[in-house]
């Protein structure tokens, strides 16, 4: 684990090296036992909003929960294979949306309706969505962390608002047991594309102060949102050390993020047998099988000798 000093010399090295990439960095105070996790996503939301075709609406739900699944995966070993996978299930018109991601910061996800569209109002040209009529405020989030150790843990608990960063905040105080704060923002821009896209996660832990959760609790409540310091230009340290400021900050985390789907022949060969045969059959009495991926959209086709030679 790296630990470094959050100090302007740290700042500039993260600017030089991300650039305009997608990343997120992992801060602690020095003297205080809690952990700040700040992720830039606004190219991998991007990617999944061309990919699916998505509606503006579509696309800060599917991205809102892209950046949920990225801050889920803090629960999972770093720079591993092991998963978290995020299931939302509301009764708005986007459906279920599924995402996931894994210790190396790689995400993907999809959603049950791409052109789900609902927002209430406009500011300076830019549409603005009430997430709670889009996902739905009635329903269940679904959290499974595959630690490739047997089963996979499960978690389900009920929506509170369908705004997801709450929910998730729900999810970490039942299922967790670590007071958490949650800020998630996803801008779209006049043009439909994504500019920004973001989230702050804030777990406080056993042993820390009185004064310092008053201090984080001011701080996330008074913290604009993150699209718009995203617009003012500051990155994922800079929005760390406003919250670690005074508490001398110390980056013990880095993570490059990317939309990744391993997708690959195989694996749709794999899923094809499991059917049945004589499923397998009335398929190939039409034609070709083919396979598509929800995650990205790539075509597997097959012929019924490829399938039945193994």
């Amino acid at each position: 684990m790296i630990q470094k000093e959050l100090g302007e010399a740290t700042k500039k090295d993260l600017r030089d090296y991300f650039k305009n990439r997608d990343y997120m960095v992992i801060a602690v105070p020095k003297r205080e036992p809690a952990r700040v996790y700040v992720v830039k996503a606004t190219r991998a939301v991007e990617t999944a909003r061309r990919i699916h075709n998505l509606s503006p609406g579509s696309a800060v739900a599917l991205g809102r929960a892209l950046v949920g699944a990225l801050l889920l995966s803090s629960l999972v070993k770093h720079a591993t294979d092991q998963k978290v996978l995020l299931k939302i299930e509301g009764d708005g018109p986007i459906g279920v949306i599924v995402t996931e991601a894994d210790g190396k910061g790689r995400v993907r996800g999809f959603v049950g309706n791409p052109r789900a569209e609902t927002y209430t109002k406009e500011v300076d040209g830019r549409k603005k969505f009430d997430l709670s009529k889009i996902v739905g405020s009635n329903g269940t989030l679904t959290v499974i962390k595959e630690l490739r150790m047997g089963t996979p843990y499960t978690s389900i608990v009920p929506l509170v608002s369908g705004e997801i960063a709450q929910d998730l905040a729900y999810y970490f105080v039942q299922s967790e047991q670590i007071p958490s704060a949650v800020a998630i923002g996803v801008l779209i821009d006049k043009d439909g594309s994504v500019k920004h896209a973001g989230g702050v996660l804030v777990q406080t832990l056993g042993g820390i102060s009185d004064k310092v959760v008053d201090l984080l609790e001011k701080r996330i409540t008074e913290l604009p949102p993150i699209t718009r310091l995203m617009e003012e230009g500051k990155r994922p340290e800079d929005i760390a050390t406003i919250l670690l400021e005074d508490l001398d900050p110390q980056l013990v985390g880095l993570k490059e993020v990317e939309y990744y789907c391993p997708c690959d022949q195989e694996v749709a060969r794999s899923s094809l047998l499991l059917l049945g045969k004589e499923e397998l059959k009335e398929i190939f009495e039409q034609g070709p099988a083919q396979v598509v991926c929800k995650f990205c959209g790539r075509v597997y086709r097959f012929s019924e000798e490829e399938i039945g030679s193994g």
